[in-house]
């Protein structure tokens, strides 16, 4: 009884999450154990300095720029806050999540939150690399993709913005 009980509550889980799927995939490659003082940290006094770099067909130029700075706001409703791509308004700028869209499969975090961004390398599908740095440490490394049929303008990749900013901040 209890593993039918046990399997009900699984497919309830994913059945409400359904709505919430990266539409891709998502892997947190180094982590501390809670970004949630960070992330707290980073935003208590203003906005969230989001740096993007990089492009591939369909997610270049200001749509994805848009789309991201949208989906993480909207990503986190348990703490609202605002996301900027303009360091001067960032209240906090060693605080900085950066985004290479399409970089190479070698990448390294470590170099990017010093500044070194590598060139994009688009590949068969939309591939992302996403660094929490505070100054020039990293304090989380996520890499993802979306699914051919996205684009920047697409609700569906706002939506995977959210996820992965929920997962960035956990």
């Amino acid at each position: 009884m209890k593993k039918i009980l046990a399997g009900m509550a699984t497919l309830l889980g994913l059945v409400a999450c359904g709505e919430d799927a990266p539409y891709g995939s998502i892997e947190k490659f180094s982590a501390r154990e809670s970004m949630e003082p960070y992330f707290f940290t980073a935003t208590s006094r203003g906005p969230l300095l989001v740096d993007i770099h990089g492009s591939y067909p369909g997610f270049e130029g200001t749509e994805v720029v848009n789309a991201i700075t949208k989906g993480m706001e909207r990503g986190m409703q348990t703490r609202p806050f605002k996301a900027t791509t303009r360091m001067e308004e960032a209240e906090s700028p060693a605080y900085r999540v950066i985004w290479v869209i399409a970089p190479p499969k070698n990448y390294n975090a470590n170099r990017i939150c010093k500044g070194d961004i590598p060139q994009s390398v688009p590949g068969d599908k939309a591939t992302f690399a996403i660094v929490f740095c505070v100054d020039d440490e990293v304090y989380r490394n996520m890499s993802g993709w979306m699914h051919k049929d996205f684009d920047a303008t697409s609700e569906h990749f706002t939506k995977f913005v959210g996820v992965v900013t929920r997962d960035l901040f956990k």
